[in-house]
């Protein structure tokens, strides 16, 4: 029964899947136009990010604002799409486009989530950290580079000793690290340590295997076995507990709503001006309003006359 169930389930996300992949190859050209078109428009993004959804815009620190209104491109790639029935769609690439600024001298910063499946079923994005070229200011407080010194540190271990994965756990760095990151509340944390996100720790081969053995089991080749919905708790050294959410929602809310969200913007900004208008020429009509009763009930001066 268990099974069959899965079976069904698993043709509806094939479905879905293969809706995903047509709309990307659709949309694709669409939206490289759209990028052309609005580069005349010098405050688009800035504007945008400024409506993003809350799964964004609870993220962004009061810090954060002066550089986000240097973005002047946001484009989401779904790399591994190959054609409308082959490649993971859930898999994307973020390429943010900055204009010269005060707080990094990066003027590109692309960040890859790829789609995983676990051997114990869960399924997650995963991604490397990404560095980022600080100047006066690390508006993440240390976090971002910390991150990035541990991530190359276990990718050192791991090639010298030939391991997927090094443990660190005993070193300073490692402790450091997870002391910084328990001192730190979550909703203090720079939006851009979203860029040092990498969620849990899953391999391409054992996603593939994962997802091999599931289809085996659908078939009835293997005995069916009850696996995990629901990831488990991310690494203590993870600085970006959200970066999943927050990765969704720029390829799946804001990327494509852009249009939408900055005419909204403008709109509502020239409803406002329209109503300060308004307001400001009722004030002014009242204040004539009474001067003229004031003029009127004013007593007239007597004119001397000369003897």
């Amino acid at each position: 029964m268990y099974n069959t169930l899965a079976r069904i389930e698993e043709q509806l996300a094939d479905i879905e899947l293969g809706s995903l992949r047509r709309s990307y190859i659709a949309t694709r050209p669409i939206f490289l136009e759209r990028a052309s078109a609005i580069e005349a428009i010098s405050d688009f993004w800035s504007t945008v990010i400024d409506e993003a959804p809350a799964e964004i815009d609870r993220r962004i620190q009061p810090r954060d604002v002066p550089a986000l209104n240097c973005l002047v491109s946001i484009d989401v790639e779904r790399l591994e799409v190959q054609d409308a029935a082959h490649g993971e769609p859930r898999s994307v690439k973020l390429t943010f486009i900055f204009k010269p600024n005060a707080w990094f001298a990066d003027e590109k910063i692309e960040k890859t989530f790829y789609w995983r499946m676990s051997k114990r079923g869960w399924s997650s994005l995963v991604s490397e950290p990404v560095g980022i070229h600080w100047k006066d200011r690390d508006l993440t407080e240390g976090l971002l580079d910390m991150a990035i010194g541990l991530w190359k540190m276990e990718q050192e271990y791991a090639q010298d000793n030939g391991q997927g994965l090094a443990d660190v756990t005993t070193n300073d760095e490692y402790r450091s690290l997870v002391e910084k990151v328990g001192r730190t509340p979550q909703d203090a944390i720079s939006i851009f340590g979203f860029f040092g996100f990498r969620g849990h720790h899953v391999t391409a081969a054992e996603s593939d295997e994962a997802l091999k053995r599931r289809r085996r089991m659908i078939e009835g080749v293997e005995e069916w076995e009850e696996l995990d919905s629901e990831s488990p708790p991310l690494p203590d050294t993870e600085i970006y507990p959200r970066g999943e959410e927050v990765a969704l929602a720029f390829s799946e809310d804001l990327y494509p709503g852009a249009t939408h969200y900055f005419t909204a913007a403008k709109e509502r900004d020239a409803k406002t001006s329209d109503e300060e208008l308004v307001s400001d020429s009722e004030n002014s009509e009242e204040s004539d309003d009474v001067y003229d009763e004031e003029q009127e009930t004013r007593p007239t001066k007597k004119l001397k006359t000369s003897v």
